[in-house]
């Protein structure tokens, strides 16, 4: 049986580099080794391991399967040795993803374009993924343990440990279907005797509906919970509950009308992140684009060149 202790590390760090570009060449540039020193390594290591994990052929390398199985093993590994080094150095080390936990709310919208406008900046350093939360208390947890790099959240985080910014905000109004809409003569009454649809996993936000409510006097009669949204919108549209929503002013409530009291409610949103971690490349672009503020980022979207030119596609693969 092989232990930790039989593993020659550097070979591991030769496989994990020719097995992310799959040439021998091309690894050997990266490592900064002559292509014969890199594959006698290479051999040694499926050796030491007594497992094939390249196939080679006149066309290059590809991976086995056991191969590919270690590659998914070893990219673990180094990624969490580049956080680590970044961890301790004022150099920009990079070379790995990041993973942002963003609550889940009533609206995403805003959230997910900041992360996607995120990766644009991101790009050329690693991969960007993006974990739902249920909940503010569940998304610090996960930042505390290290699950993921930083979050979405629609509070400012207590904690003296977590950093935090504001990135943006966005309007609730309230919403009937348009027959509702016409019975009533003060909208107020709408929101009182009609069941009133709450979030069943949003609790933060049900609280700071309610207490907009209170100001204008409004206690709903009866209210109804689902966690299935397009349960409560079919309910809407037939007349028999009230719904809230984030108001987007380019969408289409056909079927629908939306209306406030005097003025909307307004939930701001934050990025949050570990104090400490600002010397990761990961914290430090995320405030670099708080810092430019969304709206006035460049867009990237359609420079397909960018992503093809950080994931090093060789030429001979396109048109």
């Amino acid at each position: 049986m092989k232990r930790l202790k039989d593993i020659n590390w550097n070979h591991l760090y030769a496989f994990h580099e020719v097995a992310k570009v799959q040439s021998l060449k091309k690894g050997a540039k990266g490592i900064g080794l002559a292509s014969s020193t890199l594959s006698e390594q290479l051999k040694k290591f499926e050796e030491n391991l007594e497992v094939k994990l390249f196939i080679r052929s006149s066309k290059g390398l590809s991976l086995t399967q056991e191969g590919a199985k270690l590659f998914e093993r070893s990219k673990i590994i180094f990624e969490e040795g580049n956080r680590l080094l970044e961890q301790f150095s004022d150099e920009i080390v990079g070379g790995y993803p990041v993973t942002i936990g963003i609550e889940e709310t009533v609206t995403s919208d805003l959230s997910t374009e900041f992360s996607s406008q995120y990766w644009d900046l991101y790009t050329k350093y690693g991969t960007v993924n993006t974990v739902r939360q249920v909940g503010h208390e569940a998304l610090v947890d996960s930042l505390v343990r290290g699950n993921i790099d930083w979050g979405i959240s629609t509070r400012a985080p207590k904690r003296k440990s977590i950093e935090h910014a504001e990135i943006g905000s966005f309007d609730i109004v309230f919403c009937c279907s348009n027959e509702l809409y016409d019975k009533f003569k003060d909208k107020k009454d709408i929101l009182i005797n009609i069941p009133f649809s709450e979030s069943s996993w949003d609790k933060s936000l049900n609280k700071s509906i309610y207490k907009h409510l209170r100001k204008f006097g409004i206690v709903p009669k009866e209210k109804i919970s689902s966690d299935h949204r397009g349960f409560v919108e079919k309910l809407c549209a037939r007349g028999r509950c009230v719904m809230f929503m984030p108001y987007n002013p380019l969408a289409d409530y056909d079927g629908f009308k939306t209306f406030v009291l005097d003025e909307p409610i307004r939930i701001s949103l934050y990025a949050i992140w570990k104090k400490g971690d600002e010397s990761m490349i990961s914290i430090s672009t995320l405030k670099k684009l708080i810092e430019s503020k969304i709206t006035n980022l460049p867009v990237r979207y359609e420079d397909v060149d960018y992503q093809i030119e950080v994931s090093d596609v060789s030429k001979d693969k396109l048109n």
